[in-house]
């Protein structure tokens, strides 16, 4: 008996130490910074949720990417929201989003667009204009964030600049393999 009592000691006493060594979670946010992010979110929840709307209905290759794009577009206006606003963690969240809809929706949607649509076709020119305004999206955000001041300092912002990069170089590896 005074085994078992020891063993679920010592369990407790492990589970306990354990659980103290992870990170510290964050605090949750109140009631008011809640209502206050969803009432800025709102417009852009909306378009978001019309642009994967119409993105579903798209029925060729360069109509999905153009939707994306829009998709894409519609982050990017928000980002260039919160920079203005001094908003960094906002910047960060919103371009974490804005890179996994470019680099999980458009770019795959150009790499197939770029492997089965005839290169003079009237499709593959939409394509061109898509990657190239998409190319020049990031390029304006990066601007754009360069000029928000103590924003731009930011760690979340420059870890936010290296992922535009990544997806900014894809953009222009598909440009050179035309």
């Amino acid at each position: 008996m005074t085994r078992w009592v020891y063993i679920l000691t010592t369990f407790l006493v492990l589970a306990t130490w354990v659980g103290a060594q992870g990170p510290v979670p964050a605090p949750a946010l109140s009631p008011a910074d809640q209502l206050r992010l969803l009432k800025t979110n709102t417009t852009l929840i909306d378009n978001l949720v019309d642009h994967g709307v119409a993105l579903s209905s798209a029925d060729t290759v360069d109509k999905r990417a153009e939707r994306c794009r829009n998709a894409s577009k519609a982050l990017a206006n928000a980002i260039q929201d919160a920079a203005d606003k001094q908003e960094a963690e906002r910047v960060a969240v919103l371009t974490d989003l804005f890179r996994e809809v470019v680099r999980d929706g458009l770019l795959p949607t150009l790499k197939d667009g770029k492997q089965t649509v005839p290169p003079e076709s009237p499709a593959a020119k939409k394509l061109r204009e898509v990657r190239d305004a998409s190319a020049q999206d990031i390029a304006e955000l990066k601007a754009a964030l360069l000029k928000t001041g103590k924003v731009a300092e930011s760690t979340r912002i420059k870890d936010a600049f290296k992922q535009l990069d990544e997806v900014a170089e894809v953009l222009y590896e598909l440009r050179a393999k035309r």
